[in-house]
């Protein structure tokens, strides 16, 4: 499927970030987590490790649809770098990096708290849209981007840790530098159309 199709098709969408574990509901994105818990005991969390104590656990879970997210962001940079060029290249690489180490903060907070932090799958299992040009390939990065800046909004206010809410803040602020580069290279004006990011559907 061509990316423009891919992104008029709300179905392909909803069924391509069910597999990064994002699920798109009333036109936002919202993190598949378990937030809650069952009692005082231990909840099993989305990467098969568990969390002593309800908020544990399910700060646990919210981290790790966030890190599948990450890895999902990073399988796409990575698919998309070689139909890149010049500046451009440049720096969808340094954005590459930098999901990488949310990805890498993310693992590293999910073993404090006990957790198992959830596994890169090999792209192939993501099933991207064709990219066949540069254009292409900011497009989807574009909506990936969108997608996870709305993810990580809906997450931060279920995160019991407050520590752990800056960080999901931060990066949130790190993935719409990320859409001001790509709607750049669109051809488009980043411009500040509303005082309160959400993400895009």
């Amino acid at each position: 499927m061509e990316v423009d199709q891919f992104l008029r098709d709300d179905r392909s969408r909803r069924a391509f970030f069910s597999t990064a574990g994002v699920s798109l509901a009333g036109g936002s994105a919202v993190l598949l987590a378990a937030c809650g818990g069952n009692g005082g005991g231990s909840t099993s969390t989305s990467g098969g490790g568990q969390s002593t104590g309800k908020s544990g656990s399910g700060d646990v879970a919210i981290l790790n649809s966030a890190l599948d997210l990450e890895h999902m962001a990073v399988a796409a940079y990575t698919a998309g770098a070689p139909l890149l060029k010049g500046a451009t290249l440049k720096a969808a690489k340094q954005i590459l990096m930098q999901e990488q180490e949310h990805a890498q903060g993310l693992m590293q907070a999910i073993k404090q708290m006990g957790g198992t932090p959830n596994k890169a799958k090999p792209a192939s299992a993501y099933n991207f849209p064709k990219l066949s040009n540069a254009m292409g390939v900011l497009k989807f990065a574009n909506n990936i981007e969108n997608t996870a800046i709305a993810a990580y909004i809906d997450a931060i206010p279920k995160l019991s840790d407050p520590k752990l809410r800056q960080t999901a803040a931060a990066i949130t602020t790190d993935e719409a530098e990320h859409v001001t580069f790509l709607l750049q290279g669109l051809g488009m004006k980043p411009g500040f159309p509303d005082a309160f990011v959400t993400g895009k559907k």
